[in-house]
């Protein structure tokens, strides 16, 4: 497994959020819930993307306007 500074935060802060709460699963719910209906953080609602289109045969053909080629 890998150590790395970022890991050891992570960890060092997921445990002494355990040990305020006493290592009770219940307390840290109940306080996190309450962190999430006090709304202190900021939520951002960006508009949805719009597919990339390209002209792929595969694309152009699963729009059903496939192109008819004539052979002579």
């Amino acid at each position: 497994m890998i150590e790395d500074d970022v890991i050891r935060g992570v960890r060092a802060a997921r445990e002494e959020y355990a040990r305020l709460h006493g290592f009770n699963i219940r307390a840290m719910v109940a306080d996190l819930q309450a962190r999430d209906s006090a709304g202190d953080w900021l939520v951002v609602s960006r508009p949805a993307r719009r597919p990339h289109s390209t002209d792929s045969p595969e694309q152009t053909l699963q729009t059903g306007a496939a192109v008819r080629r004539c052979v002579v």
